[in-house]
């Protein structure tokens, strides 16, 4: 049915109820509900719980390749655990996922390589933010292949229309995991690889790690604020808003992580632990140096990042010795 609602009713109307939405002209809602109706409708949202599209069959009855439900079955799994964080209901952050291009190759139950641009519609401002994942890892006789890639931009503005997969494409940079992300407005979150340069490889193959989390604070803050509204920056003296504040911050981050299928739990005090992803390697060594990026990011530091860092740095030099 055609509808003459506008701005904010427009987007209650397709995509409510939303998340506390913020104030914003009449013409940023219409535009963002026009390119959200027109994107979902060309690519493919993630169906929420365990509803009648989410069988291992497809439209007409034929079975869907394990490849093709990865990204959607961890997308759902990583995003349920944060909404049950939040105490928001099943599928309030889920509804808000689209998928505009997924290529996995599963060896077995983990991804050997997987490719994916996902879109991150806010629940609560007329915004998104574009996440772009790129992944290898194949254990060979005497080596491994690793690498990966993840990025983001956010969308301040969105046009009226529908997304397109290819525009992004051009967006970013060939050189490499460090450069594609460096360009066009777009965001490193975190990369990595083996280095397999000045004859690495073979029988003499060591894993020469090399990495980084390419997050800063104010760019964390603008994730939330582009997620989830205006966040405000309790006064230092105040330890217990202090942590909550931040704990809020690096949630923002893991949603961008699990939009494409990663799960990273992020300590956040001295008695919680980093636990890495179990199907993806975003780490080559023993060092969980992403987890604690995105917490220094964030503005927090255990008590044991220095000496852990110091360790990873250590154990960095031994291996490619």
């Amino acid at each position: 049915a055609k509808t003459n609602l506008r701005g904010i009713e427009l987007a209650e109307l397709h995509f409510g109820p939303l998340l506390h939405p913020t104030r914003a002209t009449q013409r940023a809602w219409t535009n963002y509900s026009i390119n959200r109706l027109q994107t979902n409708q060309k690519y493919r949202t993630v169906p929420v719980s365990d509803s009648e599209e989410d069988s291992d069959e497809d439209e007409y009855g034929y079975g869907v390749e394990p490849d093709d439900l990865w990204l959607s079955n961890s997308i759902k799994t990583c995003i349920a655990q944060i909404e049950e964080e939040m105490d928001l209901e099943e599928g309030t952050l889920q509804k808000c996922i689209t998928i505009l291009y997924d290529n996995t190759e599963l060896d077995e139950e983990d991804p050997r390589s997987t490719e994916s641009n996902v879109r991150i519609y806010s629940p609560t401002t007329p915004m998104y933010i574009d996440v772009h994942f790129q992944y290898h890892c194949h254990a060979r006789m005497s080596e491994i292949e690793w690498s990966y890639s993840l990025g983001y931009k956010i969308q301040r503005r969105p046009p009226a229309m529908a997304g397109n997969v290819n525009a992004i494409d051009k967006e970013l940079g060939q050189g490499g995991p460090q450069d594609m992300h460096a360009h066009n407005g777009w965001q490193s979150l975190c990369w990595g690889y083996y280095d397999d340069s000045n004859g690495n490889y073979g029988k003499n193959w060591r894993r020469i790690e090399c990495g980084k989390v390419e997050l800063y604070e104010e760019g964390v803050v603008d994730v939330y604020e582009t997620l989830f509204g205006d966040l405000e920056r309790p006064a230092a003296s105040d330890a217990e808003a202090m942590l909550a504040y931040q704990r809020s911050l690096v949630r923002g981050i893991r949603l961008l992580l699990a939009a494409v299928g990663i799960s990273y739990k992020v300590a956040c005090a001295d008695d919680e632990i980093d636990v890495e992803p179990r199907d993806l390697m975003l780490e080559g060594l023993s060092d969980r140096w992403v987890g604690r990026g995105i917490r220094n990011a964030c503005g927090l530091r255990l008590t044991r990042d220095a000496e852990k860092e110091r360790k990873g740095a250590q154990e960095r030099q031994e291996e490619a010795k």
